[in-house]
């Protein structure tokens, strides 16, 4: 995901944008939807008196609530205060004030990721009894709905997403006579072919070590073999045949079919080589779409080819990532609390969605939004439809939902990364990542007890 690793190369503006959006909103019919809807979502002058402190990060579609949230005040006499701490602060202020009941927020903008964690201490409030028949609910992707939901409750609500998706340079494969890429296997062969080193490579992935690098990326090849995280009693079983067979295809590609040191590369280097034209392929966060198409910052604009991640021996796995907005459990007084489930879904509402994308800001979490005529005028008819279906087949569980998630992602993108960059065997790699993972859960007391959410994924 491109959450707390966002440290280096490309601005998140350039990453999220579709076009560049004007500082000021101006007046369009989407601005003056989104006005009118705020009536669905309070009454005039009903929070009067209240102010909601939002906790956030710098983010375009967060910034363009920021800039809209005038709307909602002066309809509902409620105060928005946002408060922007740096991206990889954020998870950890938000701990802070959970932990310590500081109750300094009236909501917090949060990782479908780390919902787990926070539900689970009761740090947050459940909010699918709060939702008012405007919200249209059914219309969120319902991965998206699963991210944010923890035994059985939903916990947020969305405000940014993304999946990844097979990004290919057309003319090369055109050049080459080579299918787009369906199986991992075709992945492979079309890589290898592809390669003309030192002018181009076949293929770059994400080698560099975290959860939110290389495991993120890796997590698809280990499903798509048919390997697990966890037993259903958090026992780690990812060292498994399917697990060491996954990371070696991963790693080989990486070897045999990407730049020199590519096995140290994160996202940033990944998607730099591709603008670069350095690489043919990518599997890659679909929030590139607006770097790989801008000329200033791309030489491939109109070479671009998009499709849905190939597919392995168990099927097709895309990976997820999404910033929401959850409400902290601190929030007692009942019209704080209700002004700001108000405010919540205004801000991630239909006409929220349908203005920002009309202002050229993408990754939409709506299903009208992303089938809408608004988002085909501006984006590539193919880049669509594989964003769609990729909504359609990534899970909720592609991570394991579990409050444990960061640390152990972060031990296994540690061990695996030792591989991209031959340092250690697939086998090696894995089994001491399950060690450190099993003695990490034992500590904690969580080993051999039952899983909180089922792991819905083909395995032994």
């Amino acid at each position: 995901c491109l959450g707390d690793r966002m440290k280096i190369a490309l601005p998140i503006t350039a990453l999220l944008c579709l076009t560049a959006a004007p500082a000021v909103a101006q007046t369009s019919n989407y601005l003056t939807k989104l006005k009118s809807a705020v009536s669905s979502y309070g009454k005039k002058g009903e929070f009067a008196g209240v102010t909601i402190n939002v906790a956030c990060r710098r983010l375009p579609a967060m910034d363009f609530i920021g800039q809209n949230a005038k709307m909602f005040e002066e309809y509902t006499g409620a105060k928005v205060k946002f408060t922007n701490f740096p991206e990889n602060e954020l998870r950890s202020k938000l701990v802070a004030d959970a932990s310590a009941k500081a109750g300094g927020f009236s909501l917090y903008c949060l990782d479908g990721n780390y919902v787990p964690l926070f539900a689970n201490n009761s740090w947050i409030k459940p909010v699918g009894s709060l939702i008012v028949p405007a919200y249209k609910l059914g219309d969120i992707e319902k991965s998206l709905q699963g991210l944010y939901s923890w035994t059985g409750k939903l916990y947020g609500l969305p405000i940014y997403s993304e999946q990844t998706i097979l990004y290919y340079r057309k003319d090369l494969l055109e050049a080459a006579k080579i299918k787009v890429p369906n199986t991992l296997d075709e992945f492979e062969a079309a890589a290898k072919t592809l390669t003309n080193a030192p002018t181009v490579y076949g293929a770059s992935l994400r080698g560099l070590r975290g959860e939110g690098m290389n495991v993120y990326t890796w997590s698809g090849w280990l499903r798509s073999f048919g390997g697990t995280f966890l037993d259903a009693k958090m026992n780690p079983n990812f060292n498994s045949p399917e697990g060491i067979e996954a990371t070696k295809r991963y790693a080989d590609l990486i070897k045999n079919s990407a730049p020199p040191g590519a096995g140290a590369w994160g996202w940033p280097e990944v998607s730099s080589a591709f603008s670069a034209g350095r690489v043919a392929m990518i599997v890659e966060s679909t929030a590139f779409y607006p770097s790989f198409n801008d000329a200033k910052q791309s030489s491939v604009v109109g070479k671009v080819g998009y499709a849905v991640v190939p597919a392995g021996p168990k099927g097709r796995f895309p990976a997820n990532y999404s910033i929401g907005i959850a409400i902290p459990a601190t929030v007692k007084d009942a019209k704080v609390s209700k002004a700001a489930a108000r405010f919540l879904q205004w801000a991630t509402s239909q006409e929220m969605e349908f203005a920002r994308t009309d202002e050229g800001i993408g990754n939409q979490s709506r299903i009208s939004v992303s089938n809408s005529d608004l988002l085909k005028s501006k984006l590539d008819p193919a880049y669509i439809k594989a964003v769609i279906e990729s909504a359609k087949i990534t899970k909720s569980e592609y991570r394991p939902l579990i409050p444990q998630w960061r640390e152990m992602g972060d031990i296994v993108g540690e061990e695996i990364g030792k591989v991209f960059v031959g340092g250690a065997t697939p086998a090696e790699a894995l089994k001491t990542a399950q060690q450190r993972v099993t003695e990490n859960f034992k500590a904690s007391g969580v080993l051999g007890t039952p899983r909180p959410v089922k792991e819905a994924f083909p395995g032994k």
